[in-house]
């Protein structure tokens, strides 16, 4: 019992530190944002080897099996997180937040959360986790990460957990009128925060700020051959 106390108020200390110290000095001002941020475990969503690293503001790889998922730092997630203005009665759908950190943070946000992984593999080790945390409003769905899930659509929110080259029009259309996508692209040699917003059939887009995110090569043009 005391040493479980011991690891709460440490745990505790990191939670308060990454929040003070690296996500509101990045910029992030969200208060439902960074409450629940101070709140939730990080260390519970990755492996126990680099449980020391887990507030630290790093990306860090997440394995399961022989499948891992990159975990952005904490205020580049944050940043994205905020840009999107989450909303308490939102549906919003995650891409590929690999072991379910960045969905169970949005899942303290808004009303439902789906976590599109391409992997199985990671879909249920993250509702192990979500289970254990007692988050009941998010759910694992395996599919192609471009497609999105447009059955399950529309959505309120599409948030990629990754820097991407090229974004599927598949995905703004799985959008609600008024919805927002956000996600890093790769622009003109730089990476940077992107948010889109539908207004009826059209799509208002501007590039925010520049933030680095781990690539995500399934979003790739597929590549052009010449005879």
């Amino acid at each position: 019992m005391v040493a479980t106390q011991l690891n709460d108020d440490i745990g505790a200390q990191a939670r308060f530190n990454m929040v003070e110290c690296q996500v509101k000095p990045g910029g992030v001002r969200d208060y439902r944002l960074t409450l629940h941020l101070g709140r939730l475990p990080r260390e519970a969503f990755v492996s126990s080897d680099v449980r020391d690293l887990a507030y630290a503001d790093l990306e860090i790889e997440c394995l399961v099996g022989e499948t891992s998922r990159t975990l952005l730092t904490p205020t580049a997630f944050a940043r994205l997180a905020e840009l999107a203005q989450v909303q308490a009665d939102d549906v919003v759908l995650d891409i590929a937040g690999g072991t379910g950190y960045s969905a169970a943070v949005l899942a303290g946000l808004a009303s439902t959360v789906i976590a599109l992984e391409d992997e199985e593999s990671l879909g249920e080790k993250a509702s192990a986790i979500w289970q254990e945390l007692g988050i009941d409003n998010a759910v694992a769905v395996s599919g192609a990460l471009p497609q999105g899930l447009a059955k399950q659509g529309p959505f309120n929110v599409i948030l990629i957990n990754g820097c991407i080259a090229e974004l599927p029009e598949a995905l703004l259309g799985q959008l609600t009128d008024g919805g927002r996508l956000v996600c890093v692209q790769w622009v003109d040699g730089a990476s940077k925060a992107h948010i889109y917003q539908r207004i009826g059939d059209s799509f208002a887009a501007r590039s925010a700020f520049d933030l680095s995110a781990p690539r995500l090569t399934s979003f790739d043009p597929e590549p052009i051959f010449e005879f």
